[in-house]
């Protein structure tokens, strides 16, 4: 009976054994069976014919895929080209109303253009112009900062800024030295904006009276930061200047005129806001920028005195930046006063 007992132990322990050798084997094998993607890339790079020809159809698949996507996006391109739409460029422009009332005519003089992407060069600010833009669009108001969040509107109006400050950058330097010798520089302040608007009126041809006017005499969609004189918007917010009687030139300074009649309403808000006065021509103060942006703490002993309480800003505030451009004139500065001769910062923190 012992020894039956030993036997019957023996042949446990062997089956015992058996079995973890076998489990052993399968692990290790297990563990040694290559991925799926590591045997694809191995038979791809095999020398058989039949990787080859898998190898060949992969190829051309891939090609044809991205013969789709360069097709799919040239016709995109073409697409909004045709329909006159370029959101990859920012045109900077000056509007002016000096033959508004003699010739009926807003004038615009482009001041740069440049890839937008170059403007704003960070893509989450990039992405929400454009976004913003897309929508706009479709609505009657061309004024984009109205659409944009309240935390945006200074970066993207600062960024504006330095570029077209960079615009005037020798006169800047010229304008300083007025303060200490004869010059014949001075200075005016401007405000500006971004617009999103597409002009669908004619009036393009009009130098060429015999080209017929057709349905494509449509402006350009684009996102423009649009640039006028201070005292022009407080006359046009004040009604000091009008529409002339007989009409405007043609539609597309119709469309101008809108553009500077609605800038010129957030103007006389935004003085409203600052100042609290009801008069358009009121001085703006200590806040030479024209917004009421709350301030970061020590900017300053002047701006230490407005109110630093959080505001719930409306879209339609702070939708414009002062700007402060020097220009060259016939009469010495120092005629017009030693006050005109200084420079002015209109960037209260960045």
């Amino acid at each position: 009976a012992a020894r039956a007992n030993s036997a019957q132990l023996a042949g446990w322990g062997g089956n015992c054994r058996a079995m973890s050798a076998l489990e052993a084997s399968t692990a290790l094998s297990t563990r040694r069976r290559p991925g799926l993607g590591v045997a694809l890339v191995r038979f791809l790079f095999s020398r058989t014919g039949t990787a080859m020809l898998a190898g060949g159809l992969l190829t051309s698949i891939i090609r044809i895929c991205h013969n789709l996507w360069l097709r799919r996006r040239r016709s995109l391109l073409e697409k909004s080209w045709r329909r006159h739409v370029d959101f990859g460029i920012i045109q900077a422009c000056l509007l002016s109303t000096e033959h508004l009332e003699t010739l009926g005519r807003v004038e615009k003089r482009t001041l740069f253009v440049k890839p937008i992407a170059e403007v704003f060069k960070n893509e989450y600010i990039l992405a929400n112009i454009l976004e913003h833009a897309q929508q706009i669009a479709a609505s009657d108001d061309p004024m984009l900062l109205t659409r944009l969040p309240g935390d945006l509107k200074w970066h993207i109006l600062n960024t504006c800024s330095n570029h077209l400050s960079a615009c005037f950058a020798p006169y800047h330097v010229f304008f300083n030295e007025a303060r200490r010798s004869d010059s014949y520089y001075r200075s005016a302040w401007y405000c500006f904006t971004l617009t999103c608007t597409q002009t669908t009126s004619s009036g393009r041809w009009f130098i060429t009276p015999n080209k017929p006017v057709a349905s494509e005499d449509i402006g350009t969609l684009r996102i423009r930061i649009v640039l006028m004189n201070e005292q022009e918007l407080r006359e046009i917010a004040s009604g000091a200047t009008e529409q002339p009687t007989v009409g405007l030139f043609n539609g597309r300074h119709e469309s101008r005129w809108k553009v500077c009649t609605r800038f010129a309403d957030l103007f006389a808000r935004q003085v409203h806001s600052v100042t609290g006065a009801t008069d358009v021509h009121a001085d703006w103060g200590p806040n030479l920028c024209g917004t009421n942006f709350k301030k970061k703490v020590g900017s300053g002993a002047k701006l230490s005195a407005m109110d630093d309480a959080p505001r719930n800003y409306a879209s339609e505030d702070n939708c414009l930046l002062r700007i402060h451009i020097p220009f060259p004139s016939t009469v010495p500065s120092k005629t017009s006063g030693q006050k005109d001769c200084v420079a002015k910062d209109v960037v209260l923190f960045e």
